[in-house]
């Protein structure tokens, strides 16, 4: 069986021939310090894009945000065709590759399949100042470092220190910029038993206006997670969809 994949401005397949199988309620402050207890909504296992939906918002630039936006050139700009994640929504946004979401009880695992990305962010209080962020993703300075923490039925991850770059590359919304500014709030809850919900909200007074809201979901799936091994050489560029 095989599966498009989605490789920047490029559409390629890859791996032909695969074959597909199918509580602890506590938040760590620091290393050993349990500060308080949060319920926890269950958004773990598998999930992939294909059949779900993405929304944008309006975006209002500034005009430092414009031009950027104007000066987006396809063919040379887009990171992903250096195997590279250029911010957390284009990350969501790849099609046809599977995210594995893992709850522990100081942790959250999130695995892209896309760019074999692996991503390990401490469960915080949010109402301290000074958290325990994650490792930078290596490689990706777009995706900055995070935070999680549960707030009602939601399983919410905050990102900061992420170096300039686009919040999409891909149909219309190709070009959207990302400055050093930008902060990200993902709030991850389930629509329904098979369907998760992604809120994102951008806020980068660099380059926009108000803050820029995207919703994607991801019905869950059961395929299960596969090395996507990105090679620069077989990106194909062509141009994105309006």
């Amino acid at each position: 069986m095989t599966r498009g994949w989605y490789v920047g401005s490029s559409f390629s397949y890859v791996g032909s021939g695969f074959s597909r199988t199918v509580l602890a309620i506590a938040c760590l402050i620091g290393v050993t310090t349990i500060a308080h207890a949060q319920q926890r909504p269950d958004v773990s296992g598998n999930w992939m894009l294909n059949g779900g939906k993405t929304t944008f918002g309006e975006w209002h630039l500034t005009d430092a945000g414009e031009r950027r936006f104007k000066a987006y050139d396809y063919k040379k700009d887009d990171p992903a065709l250096k195997c590279i994640g250029t911010s957390w929504t284009r990350v969501w946004l790849n099609p046809n590759v599977l995210v594995k979401i893992t709850q522990n009880p100081n942790d959250v695992r999130l695995q892209y399949e896309w760019m074999d990305i692996d991503r390990r962010i401490p469960l915080v209080d949010p109402t301290v100042a000074r958290v325990k962020r994650s490792v930078p993703i290596p490689n990706m300075p777009g995706l900055g470092t995070s935070v999680a923490w549960y707030d009602g039925n939601a399983l919410v991850i905050e990102t900061r220190d992420v170096e300039p770059g686009y919040v999409s590359t891909m149909q219309e919304w190709a070009g959207l910029p990302q400055s050093r500014m930008m902060r990200t709030i993902e709030r991850l809850s389930l629509a329904d038993p098979g369907l998760l919900s992604i809120q994102i909200t951008h806020v980068d007074p660099a380059n926009y206006r108000d803050p820029l809201p995207v919703t994607i979901t991801y019905p869950r799936s059961k395929f299960e997670l596969m090395h996507y091994g990105c090679d620069p050489k077989d990106a194909q560029i062509t141009e994105p969809s309006k």
